[in-house]
């Protein structure tokens, strides 16, 4: 999101759980009541001075004003907008489902594994945690040292700083949805 937008949203949300008016707000902050709606609605970038004011008046630090995690709920992925790379000399697609998200630090994609497919990816940072969903087939998992043959359905949760693989066990294309956490 961005600043202007997401100090806009931080002002508007402060002032109403503390329960102010627009008026009250402008009356305590010495800003015009004019002025403050431009800001709330995201029409004024207000200076420092202003976010000084304002701050003051709110009762919290004027850092809090400035927050922005760029985090939107709502975000629709189109697979036609995602660009697969094909692996193990095109036997293996993957999809990025939800790019890597910076403020909940995951990403997720969509593995398929044609027959006698293998997919081996490089080892993750440090605190990587996979989940592993198969969607259709049968998959062999080797991870953190076991195999695991996992079923339609099966779910999975193993540490991806570790190696690990993923090998299609079915007649038919494997299909998993991977989603990566990064805990540091």
């Amino acid at each position: 999101m961005e600043l202007n937008r997401a100090v806009a949203e931080n002002i508007k949300r402060i002032r109403k759980s503390k329960k102010l008016s627009l008026e009250r707000t402008a009356e305590l902050s010495g800003v015009s009541r004019s002025m403050l709606g431009q800001i709330e609605r995201g029409d004024a970038n207000p200076s420092v001075a202003i976010l000084g004011k304002l701050a003051a008046a709110l009762k919290v630090p004027a850092e809090l004003l400035l927050e922005n995690d760029g985090f939107e709920s709502l975000l629709l992925v189109r697979e036609l907008d995602t660009k697969p790379q094909r692996l193990d000399g095109g036997k293996v697609v993957l999809r990025p489902s939800f790019p890597y998200d910076e403020s909940t630090r995951q990403e997720s994609f969509f593995l398929d594994l044609y027959i006698s497919a293998r997919y081996e990816p490089e080892v993750s940072m440090p605190g990587c945690i996979c989940h592993a969903t198969v969607l259709s087939g049968t998959v062999q998992l080797v991870a953190e040292e076991q195999k695991l043959q996992l079923l339609e359905r099966d779910a999975l949760r193993f540490a991806a700083d570790r190696s690990y693989w993923f090998e299609n066990m079915s007649n038919t294309t494997a299909r998993l949805l991977l989603g990566y956490r990064y805990l540091k």
